[in-house]
């Protein structure tokens, strides 16, 4: 088994062309990256700072601008609920007014009526009474002529 492990392992690095410049290679791959990885890489991040910046770092300022739109359409709502009270409280205290104008007009109205009613009821019962009286008075004659044309 050591033999076919030993096996594989020596072709995959012949295969590879690998061979004992491998650590040089390495050590001149690792100086290299720390020499160009400060130029390449702080470039390259401030790329993703400022991509990340206009993506995710304006979700807050999203949710900032939500908030202050809420905000707006509770005080837009409340001073629409006020006014809409405020409107019910004048028609109310107007329709009370009209009414209560509408009640001294129909009494007052009610009472002109009545004394009117009352003087003419009164002139009535008084010719009434003098007519009865006239006719109760030519009564006693009527009488006596009606019983003198029956008698005859």
């Amino acid at each position: 088994m050591d033999m076919i492990n030993n096996f594989f392992q020596l072709t995959i690095i012949k295969s590879l062309k690998i061979d004992q410049t491998v650590l040089v290679q390495f050590v001149l791959f690792v100086v290299f990256f720390n020499l160009i990885a400060p130029i390449l890489f702080k470039r390259i991040q401030e790329i993703l700072d400022l991509r990340d910046s206009k993506t995710t770092k304006l979700e807050s300022s999203a949710h900032h601008v939500f908030k202050q739109a809420d905000d707006l359409t509770e005080q837009y709502n409340a001073s629409i609920e006020k006014t809409h009270t405020d409107s019910q409280a004048v028609a109310s205290k107007k329709k009370m007014e009209t009414l209560a104008q509408e009640k001294a007009t129909l009494h007052s109205a009610e009472e002109k009526l009545t004394a009117e009613y009352e003087v003419k009821k009164n002139s009535l019962l008084k010719e009434m009474s003098e007519k009865r009286n006239a006719v109760m008075a030519e009564a006693e004659k009527l009488s006596g002529n009606l019983v003198e044309k029956l008698t005859k």
